[in-house]
């Protein structure tokens, strides 16, 4: 008997609307979620606004035109209630009759969990459970008026940031487009100053060669003659000899060496100018190239210790899949008992790191940075309120996880590889694509608190493996 009052309790969970908390009447099912509800809970808790609806129960964003009348479960919620009547005339005395007014116990009281007369329904004693349930249907639309305006500013946010991101990636582009032309201007003109400063040079050289080349040319004329005259008599050499040395003084005298000319050593000392200020600017880059080498890959392995018992490790611990079963292993505080997640092995404390995940195909994973102290027991959101920081996919939807929901992401192709970057100081966790570089989310203005950051995994319904790259 125990047991099939459990069927029908469970019988009854099935057939009653999770918005009236009674058993469904004209039930409608949402394709979106395949939640279903009572037609008239659904439009009295969408309300009359124009808004995008969205589930009551797990607030997917679904079209209010999309909904589709589910004969079925009206049918089952119908024989549900059937049952109810039978169980109460059974638990209701002798006959099936009010002890109160003697009447017929035809109907069922779900707030006072027993059978009532029509006299008891009609009566002040239950009548405010209706006006009760009204009163909670005006709570619950206004909580999801406030949770949709709540959304609204969160995505006009969302929409600033990515503006502001994006004019600084253009501000960026537009002054590297800046120093890419300033340097190849400088080094137009550096190399016209060389070639100029070169052909005055080899011209200055020349003329001094030629002037050389005339004074050797006189001394050896003058040379010559003086050996064919050293040849004649004593007497004809000492007679000629004034004439010969008045030549000598008369030929053309050596001149100081031509002095370097100033404008020439001017426009020599800004050439090497230009070339100090492109070293100094090729300095600068490789000092933001070096800064951005800071970034070390982590050497990411998971922790066997942390894993959900439904999922299998990798020898080298580098991938991990969903089995069919749970594995037989020890229920130790660090392990994930009702989210199958797991853990990376190391931790950081300091610094600027990143790793690579393949996800391939899979269609329910979610990966990025979780605290140390994140809860491993029990049920628990995936934002980081909690402790987490991460995006993933559900079914055919990339989403990051948010507070208070997770926010959709709009994505041009789908990645294959995830690149979790982790700035711990700057308090940033950023996602992007391996591949392409784009950037899927970016979580900033967090606080770790010094705590210890390891690599966060999760797989919920999918047998395909994440792998660490």
């Amino acid at each position: 008997m125990a047991a099939a009052g459990g069927h029908i309790q469970r019988l009854r969970d099935e057939a009653t609307c999770s918005i009236c908390l009674d058993y469904f009447k004209d039930p409608v099912i949402i394709p979106e979620c395949g939640h279903n509800f009572c037609r008239s809970c659904l439009i009295l808790f969408w309300g009359e606004s124009e808004a995008e609806a969205s589930c009551p129960q797990c607030r997917e964003r679904v079209q209010r035109r999309s909904l589709v009348s589910n004969r079925q479960l009206a049918n089952v919620a119908e024989i549900a209630q059937n049952l109810s009547l039978q169980e109460g005339k059974e638990e209701g005395g002798k006959g099936g009759v009010c002890e109160k007014h003697q009447e017929p116990l035809k109907l069922f009281c779900k707030e006072d969990e027993a059978p009532i007369c029509l006299v008891c329904d009609r009566s002040k004693e239950h009548k405010h459970h209706e006006e009760e349930i009204c009163r909670h249907l005006e709570i619950l639309r206004k909580e999801r008026e406030e949770i949709l305006a709540h959304q609204a500013a969160l995505d006009k946010e969302s929409k600033d940031l990515l503006k502001l991101t994006e004019m600084e990636r253009l501000k960026a582009m537009e002054k590297f487009r800046e120093l890419r032309q300033f340097l190849e201007e400088q080094e137009k003109r550096l190399l016209n100053h060389v070639e100029e400063v070169e052909k005055e040079i080899a011209g200055r050289r020349d003329e001094q060669l030629a002037r050389l080349s005339r004074k050797l040319s006189s001394l050896e004329r003058i040379i010559q003659e003086m050996e064919e005259k050293s040849q004649q008599p004593a007497s004809e050499l000492l007679q000629d000899v004034r004439r010969t040395l008045q030549r000598y003084e008369e030929r053309e005298s050596p001149e100081k060496p031509l002095a370097f000319p100033p404008e020439l050593r001017h426009r020599i000392l800004e050439s090497s100018e230009l070339n100090r200020l492109m070293e100094n600017t090729m300095k600068q880059w490789k000092d933001a190239l070096l800064y951005r080498k800071r970034i070390q890959k982590a050497n990411v392995t998971l922790d066997p210790d942390t894993a959900h018992p439904k999922l299998i490790l990798s020898e080298d611990q580098k991938s991990v899949r969903r089995g069919d079963k749970p594995q037989a292993l020890p229920d130790n505080p660090e392990r994930f008992s009702d989210w199958i997640c797991v853990l990376g092995r190391e931790g950081f404390t300091a610094g600027r790191h990143f790793w690579e995940v393949t996800v391939e195909s899979g269609e329910w994973w979610a990966l990025g940075v979780a605290r140390k102290s994140v809860r491993r027991k029990g049920s628990f959101s995936l934002r980081p309120e909690e402790g987490i920081w991460a995006v993933g996919k559900r079914g055919e939807k990339y989403c990051a996880f948010t507070s208070p929901y997770p926010s959709l992401l709009s994505l041009s192709e789908e990645p294959r590889r995830i690149r979790v970057t982790l700035d711990y100081e700057g308090g940033r966790v950023s996602l992007s694509d391996a591949d392409s570089g784009a950037e899927l989310y970016t979580f900033s203005g967090a606080s770790f608190s010094g705590e210890t950051l390891l690599p966060f995994f999760r797989l919920s319904g999918n047998k395909t493996p994440l792998s660490i790259s």
